[in-house]
């Protein structure tokens, strides 16, 4: 019989792991802007980009709202139908979430992402397409239901996974605009978000083998760990 292993007695919401939870079938994905994201399996979701596709129409509905009289009833017909409208892409970018979610969970049963400062990238230039993304609601969604179906999530921290070679550890300064990783040390040339995903596979790797004994999987109780 397998030793128990907990991370707490005392409490009880601490989720269970799958018993048949396989060590081997892990993930890693680095979200962008471009794609969605890019998984250390070289697969790929296009970013959606919800709020820059309906940004016409909204800017034409607050326009309109903007034109009527104050406290009038054609103003605040107008300010609902632009609250509408925002609800809708939010929606929309929701029931994305929901989905990729789902379709990544289903196909593996550990997931690594990286610990993004997102409230930080949202002050950035970046701010609207941040906020487009939804990076944060994707986690909670992704955390909620793998928590939900015993499965685990892992946190690496992000600096330099887009830096580092994912084969040799060489580390290749790259600008925003340069979308391939070509390491001079080793020859490698992939993606660079395809790079950057194998290598927060790979962290949330050393990290399991650090924090977590020569057990079965089934002996464990919780779902999310950091690295560092």
């Amino acid at each position: 019989m397998a030793p128990q292993v907990t991370f707490s007695l005392e409490d009880k919401s601490v989720p269970e792991i799958k018993p048949d939870i396989k060590r081997g079938n892990i993930v890693g994905i680095d979200v962008g802007l471009i794609d969605f994201y890019v998984t250390s399996d070289n697969e790929s979701v296009p970013a959606p980009k919800y709020l820059r596709k309906s940004e016409r129409k909204l800017k034409s509905a607050q326009r309109k709202a903007s034109r009527r009289k104050k406290g009038s009833k054609r103003r605040q017909k107008a300010i609902k139908q632009l609250a509408k409208k925002h609800r809708k892409v939010a929606d929309t970018r929701k029931d994305f979430h929901f989905k990729t979610a789902n379709n990544l969970l289903k196909k593996y049963d550990i997931t690594a992402v990286e610990d993004l400062n997102i409230k930080g990238m949202a002050k950035s230039k970046l701010a609207k397409s941040v906020h487009d993304a939804g990076w944060g609601q994707f986690n909670t969604i992704l955390a909620n239901k793998a928590e939900k179906a015993g499965q685990l999530i892992v946190e690496v921290k992000p600096h330099g996974t887009s830096v580092e070679c994912s084969r040799c550890g060489h580390k290749v300064k790259k600008t925003l605009a340069q979308r391939q990783h070509n390491c001079p040390n080793c020859g490698l040339s992939i993606g660079r978000d395809y790079n950057a995903a194998i290598n927060i596979r790979d962290r949330s790797k050393v990290l399991m083998k650090d924090l977590l004994p020569p057990i079965k999987f089934e002996a464990y109780q919780g779902t999310q760990l950091s690295l560092f």
